[in-house]
Order: C-alpha cells, then sequence, then structure tokens
C-alpha cells in the first residue's frame, strides 16, 4: 500500500518504509531532480518537441517558461501525472486559447501539483480555473477494482489527500492563484451547482463513482470544441462505464461518444458533440 492505495490481493505497506529509509525518492530530492531530467530528455522528449512546435497562439517563450514551471513544480510537489499527460492537456487548452469564457475544470487535486500547472495553462490561454476536491482524499467506499492487467486494485478513504490550504499554497508558490476558484465538497454535492459551459476538464477520481458524478454534470456542458480527459483509464470499470450505452442513455441523456485512448489506456478523451 501506498499513499491509500493497495494494489495485488495483500500489498506490503512496510516495503514503502523500508525503500524511503534506504534511499530518499520524494519531492525536492537530488533523485527527483535528476528523474525529472532524465524524463524530459527520454520518455516525454516528442511530446516536448510537439509543445514547442505546435501553432498555438501562445507565444514560444511563454512555452519555454511553462515547461520549466511544470519541472519545478515536479522537483518540489507529489504528483500523479507525467510531463507527457500534462502537455496533452495543454495542447487542448491552448487550441482554445483566446476563446472568450475559456473555462477548464479539475476533478482530483490531490496535493495540487496538477492544479498549479493547469493554472498556468489557465493563465496563458486567456481562462479560468475551478478545481473540484473533497481536500480530504478519496471518500468512504466499497469499490474493488482491476487494473486493464487483471491487477486488484483499491482505493482506501484518505488516500491521496491535499488539504485545501495546503493546496493553495502550492498554487500560490508554483502556479496562478489568480485564476483558480476551488469548490470543495464531495461531487455530488458540488458538481449540481455548477452552471457554466465548460471547455476542458481534467479527471482523475480513481474511484468510478466519481467518474460517473463528474461526467453526468461535466459532460452536456461541454462546449463545441471542447473535451474531458481522464487519468484514470488504467482502470477496468472506467472503460467499462465510459462504454455502456445505459449510462449515456439513462444518466447523461446523450448520444453515446467515441472513447478516444491516448498514451496507451491511460488517459481517455471524451470530445464534445458537434
Amino acid at each position: 500500500m501506498t499513499y491509500g492505495v493497495i494494489i495485488g490481493e495483500r500489498g506490503d505497506p512496510g516495503r514503502w518504509k523500508r525503500e524511503r529509509r534506504l534511499f530518499r525518492r520524494g519531492p525536492g530530492t537530488p533523485y527527483r531532480k535528476l528523474q525529472t531530467l532524465g524524463h524530459l530528455v527520454r520518455r516525454d522528449r516528442r511530446a516536448v518537441a510537439r509543445f514547442l512546435a505546435a501553432p498555438y497562439p501562445v507565444a514560444r517563450r511563454e512555452r519555454i517558461g511553462i515547461l520549466r514551471s511544470f519541472m519545478h513544480t515536479t522537483n518540489a510537489v507529489r504528483g500523479y501525472h507525467t510531463l507527457t499527460e500534462m502537455l496533452l492537456v495543454a495542447d487542448r487548452v491552448f487550441r482554445l486559447a483566446g476563446r472568450p469564457g475559456l473555462t477548464i475544470v479539475e476533478a482530483g487535486a490531490a496535493s495540487g501539483a496538477s492544479t498549479a500547472k493547469l493554472s498556468l495553462l489557465a493563465r496563458a490561454a486567456g481562462g479560468h480555473l475551478h478545481v473540484f476536491d473533497t481536500f480530504r482524499g478519496i471518500p468512504e467506499n466499497t469499490e474493488r477494482h482491476e487494473l486493464l492487467d487483471g491487477t486488484p486494485i483499491r482505493f482506501v478513504k484518505g488516500a491521496f489527500r491535499g488539504r485545501l490550504g495546503a493546496v493553495e499554497r502550492r498554487v500560490t508558490a508554483f502556479g496562478a492563484i489568480e485564476v483558480c476558484t476551488f469548490h470543495k465538497g464531495l461531487f455530488e454535492h458540488t458538481l449540481p451547482g455548477f452552471d457554466s459551459p465548460i471547455d476542458v476538464a481534467l479527471l482523475d477520481v480513481d474511484l468510478v463513482q466519481s467518474t460517473r458524478e463528474c461526467v453526468r454534470s461535466l459532460y452536456p456542458r461541454l462546449r463545441p470544441g471542447g473535451c474531458i480527459l481522464s487519468q484514470d483509464g488504467h482502470l477496468r470499470a472506467t472503460h467499462d462505464l465510459l462504454n455502456d450505452p445505459r449510462f449515456w442513455r439513462d444518466e447523461v441523456s446523450r448520444e453515446q461518444p467515441i472513447v478516444h485512448s491516448l498514451r496507451g489506456d491511460k488517459m481517455l478523451e471524451l470530445r464534445a458533440p458537434d
């Protein structure tokens, strides 16, 4: 178990304590900085090249500054995404840069690393970021999940917890707090009252019930050209839900869209209807 996630039939909580004693690898360590640089020149280099070469209405100098800020945040704050994944989100946001009322939604902020990065994208694109989270970690649940390879996984109450005050401080330090609005509470309580049209939404919510609440509330509000991106495509239940015609007919009241897989199956995309 790590950070409230149990992988496999039993998990081994002691393993993580043993590894931390042997070699510190967390935020702020030399290991993390070297790892970030290594990923930049190997795993993420093609995504970086595309990001810098794309014809967005955002200056390349500003994009370079955003990349530097992303790396600085990665080195300092624990996150649960890769640079390539965040640049996919950046692509969808920057395609719509300058659109009046540009609205970006994040569901699932965790420690605030992704929130800080999204806020920089929102500011560069002339938009506003709305952040939805309990800010108490994953809620109580009885869900049992499988990864796509069949490995069991369970998300324990309190996993990925980031207190609202701590997230706000991190966004202030590493992002653009002035373009953010925070919505604290369970998705079932906060999302139904959010009636703004949206352009890009990023979901990283783990529980299938949370994905259900987010898609049910957010998909009907997508403007043309917009999309919902989910980072929960590694979970079989997410695929099952998003490919269920009854969910779209009975709960979303929309025609079932194509579920596009990005980065293998880790990132899933639902595009706004034409």
